[in-house]
């Protein structure tokens, strides 16, 4: 809009707006302040407590108040409705003649301004305010309440908040310079702010704009700008309980330059508003009833003797004369008793409003054809005006206040009518020419009123508006068909208010149409029936808003139900921003070859009969419920494909609560879930071509999971087909649900029979409680049918307990839990363990199939009795010392069994644990394990995973390496003769193999260590005298270990890479005594291994520290130097606590090892003429450890429950080390070596140990 102000009105603006004004907060995005100063996104009219969000995602802060309703600012944010025919601004804004509402909306009516009507104290006292006069009486939305500002000033615990609008310049601060940055120019779109704590002046307030960090910056800090004048300020009466307009703002001001601007508000100039509107208002008509008809003449209204003025137009239309003509009509009120009001002649009321305070009838003086235009009527609230009189061409009828305006003329009215309040019952008579039409346009506005058909024949659709924030259309049990609806927004309704009669809405499109109203309403829901009949030429119809109806019929064509956007100013959509509607039908019926389309974010909640070759297509994110007739040939497709979705708000979950019943078919395209939680009687297909199907109910039809599909849920179908890679899952997890959530068992059934593909998964939860033990299950009805092994998952919980209840060693057919039972036909390779095991704690628990005859009745929970059934049992893997995994079988062989069909008559019903799956890859596959006969229970024990044989060789594993290294080191250092200092490198070589005096029943492991590493070290300091010396050296190494145990558990090996510092403080005295003084510490980073779960089974780390005293005499006899030695040693061991892949917890104490030693050390030199100086080493060496057995507790993530196990002594043992040194160069010399150990107890460590190195000295 471009408007000239007089020049002192230029000047004023000049003077008082700085081009850095109007300023939204850097942090908060400029939609948020554009929906709420336009009532959209979460900034509904009513909402309370408003959470406001920063750009970032946290909060800015709270709204504490109802949000206001600024639909009474005209789009372009500068006049207010406060009067139904009159605006506030500023007199300042001279150069604007007419206002609109409903921020551009369509369908929206321009009103011009009549009168301007400054304050006359504009000129003399700065009351830059204006009430300009309107053509017509505001439909578009409700004025707003005026305060009294000198009580917001004496009550300010009363009126705490405030807000406001407009449209003037945007900018934003920068975040960085803490400038404004400009965004757009006046009147482009409407920002929004809010204001606590202002600074009253005499008749205005001012506030600043705050930001933050400041505590004061609103979550919606704001200062009006260039075009904001005349933008209003609501302030909120917490008594009312409603908002008020306080003023306008006609003023910027000065300030910092992003913050800390003052803005004013003008107080509003109430005395003059009210004298305008009292100088354009006539006395009221009071008539009384006594006094017979009320007529209405050109020159007065007269009663009997009473008579009054009124104030009108001499021309036929308003829109004929000038402002000065219709700002000299007034408004008039008839407040008397109520009765008729004859019109002797046509009424040209100009401008002016007519307000009916009581009941009246309103008629044309007999044979006249009298007429009835002006600014608009008013009726108010429980008072009904019975309106016979018509309008004209070119005059629109605006009709406000809530009571009842009911048009009974006669004929075609030429006239529009535009609703804002209220109720308007169209009950137009014919005419004797059968002419018959109540307006030739009806536009509803506003959200409040509603426009009831009160006949046949009242108007056609295409002639009925919906405006800004709509409003409702009650078709009172008639009839109606639109081709389209003509609607601005949601607002529009289409209801039957009749709860004694249908009425029934045809929908019949040419072309693409959507409509986002509400169609019926939860009150007569079951009176209002919809035909879709779409011409042949019409794509689809999509209804966004919701309906309450009692009976949808699709006769063809395609018919969308859909939820919609969220609306945003400027027409913005968020993808995950979306509104759920919902469509609650008695009845649906969809003609053959016809389509119903549920789409994103809608719900059909109804009955619904799918003729035959009819579709209903449901689209993601929709939702389905009650009750589906499928007739022969008909289908419901779940299609989830991505390019048919819009919205990204929640997931692509279809849901289908409804029962099906029927014989048409089920199919499900493209990724994503489908819920089906109902049991469902149709008979034809189910398939799932893609995604998942999560059935809570029951199918009769036959289920068909394509490739990698999966069907999950606590569930019964007829038959089952699973083309390969399919998994099956009887629990599927709702939302925010834990671990810590109660148990609850889930079961897959199949009645008939189950056909299944390659590579198929069964997930299953099983919870090891010997208390409570639940798990899911899988039930098969008929005969198991497969072209390879179903493998079985199982996720266990629990604390865990052994399944051998009757300790005989054997897996028994009532022991353990029943995972998988087939009443038909199967093989005890149907199913097979994934991962060839389940671990709960350090136990393995294995899967044992038990043939017909050889389950128990009483475990029998599949159809049919007795004992000839398949029974797939979880149970603990029982190991004997002399096999691997071995189920023994104690029951009688039943005579003649029939043979397998699928065992090529080969059928072993021995239970046995399931083999490895073969996966193609290079894992080694254990032979499926056979029984043995031999066994009757004897040294069977529970297998415990294969890892745990690795856990429990680390203490002595690491110990004995520790040990070692220390020695070695030892050695190097004492076998240089000389006093000089040096610097040496070893390469070491070993092998350990440990021997446990533990038996098999008490979970021994030998395990041999391989050892490959090295050794550097040097001579750092050498002191002494003739009598004796002091030196001390240090070391650095480094190894890789492979510890590999030897356990019928299952093969593991733990390979660590160890780093150490060695330390030795060595003394000698002249007269041979010797003391050394060593000390180690150690670092261990190790990776568990097992051939059935690969690498990186368990992560541990793991830091020893040691020491020893060892003291000597050494004696010396010629080249011979023999030195005899006593000592004493301790190790410590910390192993950090771990948890592995099979979520099993591992926890080592701190192990010590006190070893007591006793050796002596041998060297021989000999020079020679050419090959330089040699010497030979022997040293031996018994150690006695002192420590007892360490323990390991291994348990579950899921329980405090734990099991302690021994993990072995590293024991004691002898060690001779041979060695041979030359110098080829008298400061270089060359060794190596060989150690050796033996253990002198049952339990210890046999090794051998290769070195070699060189010496420099300096």
């Amino acid at each position: 809009m471009k408007w000239k102000p007089r020049l002192l009105s230029s000047l004023i603006a000049l003077a008082l707006f700085d081009a850095d004004a109007g300023i939204m907060r850097e942090d908060v995005a400029v939609q948020d302040y554009r929906d709420f100063a336009e009532n959209l996104g979460k900034y509904t009219v009513g909402e309370e407590n408003i959470e406001v969000f920063k750009m970032d995602g946290t909060s800015a802060g709270i709204l504490n108040f109802p949000m206001p309703d600024f639909g009474a600012i005209n789009s372009l944010g500068f006049a207010t409705v406060i009067a139904p025919s009159y605006v506030v601004s500023v007199a300042h804004n001279g150069g604007y003649t007419a206002v609109d509402f409903g921020n551009k909306a369509k369908y929206k009516t321009s009103y011009k301004l009549i009168n301007r009507n400054i304050d006359p104290q504009y000129l003399t006292w700065n009351k830059d305010f204006h009430v300009p006069r309107l053509n017509k009486v505001v439909t578009d939305a409700a004025p707003v309440p005026t305060v009294d500002t000198q009580d917001v000033r004496k009550n300010r615990e009363r009126y705490v908040y405030f807000a406001r609008a407009g449209a003037g310049t945007q900018y934003q601060v920068d975040p960085v310079t803490k400038k404004p940055v400009y965004i757009t120019g006046a009147y482009e779109w409407k920002s929004g702010g809010t204001v606590v704590n202002p600074i009253f002046e005499p008749s205005r307030l001012r506030w600043v704009n705050y930001g933050p960090p400041d505590a004061r910056a609103q979550p919606f800090s704001s200062a009006i700008q260039a075009g904001d004048s005349g933008s209003p300020l609501y302030v909120y009466d917490n008594v009312d309980k409603e908002w008020k307009i306080f003023g306008v703002s006609p003023w910027g001001g000065t300030g910092k330059t992003g913050y800390e601007y003052t803005s004013y508000t003008l107080d509003m100039q109430l005395n003059f508003m009210n004298k305008v509107i009292a100088a354009n208002t006539d006395p009221d008509v009071t008539d009384v009833a006594a006094d017979g008809d009320i007529h209405w003449t050109a020159a007065n209204i007269t009663q009997g003797e009473n008579s009054w003025q009124w104030h009108g137009v001499d021309k036929q239309l308003p829109s004929q004369a000038s402002n000065e003509e219709l700002d000299a009509s007034k408004d008039l009120r008839f407040a008397g008793d109520g009765g008729l009001i004859v019109l002797d002649s046509a009424v040209n009321h100009g401008a002016a409003k007519l307000q009916f305070s009581n009941d009246y009838r309103v008629v044309s003086a007999e044979g006249a054809n009298s007429t009835w235009v002006g600014g608009g009527i008013e009726v108010d609230a429980d008072k009904t005006v019975d309106w016979e009189v018509n309008g004209l061409a070119g005059d629109t009828l605006h009709k406000i206040g809530e009571g009842t305006l009911y048009v009974n003329a006669v004929g075609n009215n030429g006239g529009a009518l535009n609703v804002g309040d209220g109720l308007v019952v169209l009950a137009q008579q014919a005419n004797e020419a059968g002419e018959q039409k109540a307006f030739s346009k009806v536009t509803i506005v506003s959200g409040r009123p509603t426009v009831q058909i009160g006949g046949e024949n009242q108007i056609t659709g295409s002639d009925i508006y919906f405006g800004y924030r709509g409003g409702n259309l009650d078709l009172n049990g008639y009839d109606m068909a639109f081709s389209s609806i003509n609607h601005s927004d949601s607002g529009a309704a289409i209801i039957n208010g009749n709860a004694d009669q249908l009425s029934t809405l045809t929908l019949n499109n040419s072309s693409n149409q959507t409509f986002v109203g509400h169609l019926g309403s939860q009150e007569t829901a079951s009176n209002l029936n919809v035909d879709y009949a779409a011409d042949s030429s019409a794509g689809f119809w999509e209804l966004a808003g919701g309906a309450d109806l009692n009976q949808l019929s699709v006769q063809n064509g395609i018919l969308r139900l859909a939820g919609r956007p969220t609306p945003h100013a400027g027409n913005v959509v968020f993808s995950d921003d979306w509104i759920d509607e919902t469509y609650t039908i008695n009845n649906v019926d969809v003609a053959s070859r016809a389509t119903l389309r549920v789409n994103e974010h809608a719900t059909l909640d109804a009955n619904v009969k799918l003729n035959e070759l009819a579709n209903m297509m449901l689209n993601s994110k929709s939702h389905l419920s009650g009750k589906v007739e499928l007739a022969s040939g008909s289908m419901i497709s779940v299609d989830q494909t991505d390019s048919k979705t819009t919205s990204t708000d929640g997931n692509n979950d279809v849901v289908i609560d409804a029962t099906i019943s029927g014989n048409g078919t089920l199919k499900k395209m493209a990724p994503g879930a489908l819920y089906i939680n109902s049991e469902n009687t149709f008979t034809g297909a189910t398939n799932i071509y893609s995604g998942a199907l999560i059935l809570n109910g029951s199918l009769a039809s036959t289920v068909t999971m394509e490739k990698n599909t999966v069907l999950a849920g606590n569930n019964t179908v007829a038959d089952l087909i699973l083309k390969d890679d399919v998994q099956l899952l009887p629990h599927w997890p709702a939302e925010n649900e834990s671990e810590s959530d109660t148990f609850v068992a889930a079961t897959q059934t199949v009645n008939g029979t189950m056909a299944a593909g390659s590579n198929n998964l069964l997930s299953l939860r099983t919870h090891f409680d010997p208390a409570f033990t639940q798990t899911d299950k899988l039930l098969i009805n008929g005969d198991m049918v497969s072209s390879a092994p179903v493998s079985v998952q199982v996720t266990p919980s629990g604390a865990g307990f052994f399944t051998d209840t009757d300790n005989d060693g054997a897996a028994d057919n009532q022991e353990g839990v029943s995972l998988i039972q087939v009443a038909g036909k199967a093989t005890k390779d149907s199913f097979r363990l994934a991962g060839e095991y389940v671990a709960r704690g350090a136990y393995a628990y294995n899967l044992y199939a038990f043939a017909p005859g050889r389950s128990s009745e009483e475990q029998r929970e599949v159809a049919g009795s007795g004992d000839q059934f398949w029974d797939y049992r979880l149970q603990n893997n029982m190991l004997t010392e002399g096999d691997n995994t071995v189920p023994v079988d104690n029951t009688p062989v039943p005579p003649e069994p029939t043979p397998d069909d699928e065992d090529d008559g080969e059928d072993d019903d021995t239970p046995v644990p399931e083999p490895t799956p073969d996966e193609g890859d290079d894992t080694p596959v254990p032979p499926a394990p056979t029984p043995d006969d031999d066994d009757s229970g004897k040294n069977a024990r529970p297998a415990v995973t294969p890892q745990v044989p690795s856990y429990l060789s680390l203490p002595s594993a690491l110990l004995s390496y520790n040990s070692r290294v220390s020695e070695t080191f030892r050695n190097q250092v004492l076998a240089q003769d000389d006093k000089k200092q040096n610097l040496f490198f070893q390469y070491l070589n070993g092998e350990d193999n440990y021997h446990s005096a533990l038996g098999f029943m008490d979970y021994g492991y030998d395990y041999t260590q391989k050892e490959e590493g090295w050794l550097l070290g040097a001579k750092v300091m050498q002191l002494g005298n003739d009598t004796h010396s002091l030196a001390l050296s240090l070391g650095l190494s480094s190894a890789n270990l492979d510890v590999t145990p030897d356990a019928a558990d299952g093969n593991s090996k733990t390979q660590y890479t160890t780093w150490g510092l060695s330390s030795l403080l060595s003394y000698q005295y002249v007269s041979g005594l010797t003391v050394d003084v060593a000390s180690d510490v150690a670092i261990y980073d190790g990776n568990v291994s097992t051939d059935l779960r690969g690498s990186d089974v368990a992560d541990i780390s793991a830091t020893s520290f040691g020491g020893s005293v060892d003291v000597g005499y050494k004696i010396q006899a010629g080249n011979h130097v023999l030195t005899p030695l006593v000592g004493f040693g301790i190790q410590r061991l910390q192993v950090d606590d771990f948890t592995d892949i099979d979520n099993t917890k591992v926890h080592y104490d701190d192990i010590t090892r006190q070893t007591a030693r006793l050796g002596m050390r041998y060297r021989y030199d000999w020079d020679t003429a050419n090959a330089g100086k040699w010497a030979i080493t022997a040293n031996t060496l018994f150690i006695t450890d002192l420590r007892d057995d360490a323990s390991v507790d291994i348990g579950v993530t899921y329980s405090d429950v734990s099991n302690s196990f021994h993990s072995g002594a590293a024991g004691s043992s002898g060690m001779l080390d041979l060695g041979i040194i030359s110098n080829p160069m008298p400061n270089v010399s060359l060794n190596t070596g060989v150690q050796y150990q033996h253990r002198l107890e049952d339990e210890g460590v046999d090794y051998w140990q290769a070195v070699a190195g060189v010496t420099f000295k300096f």
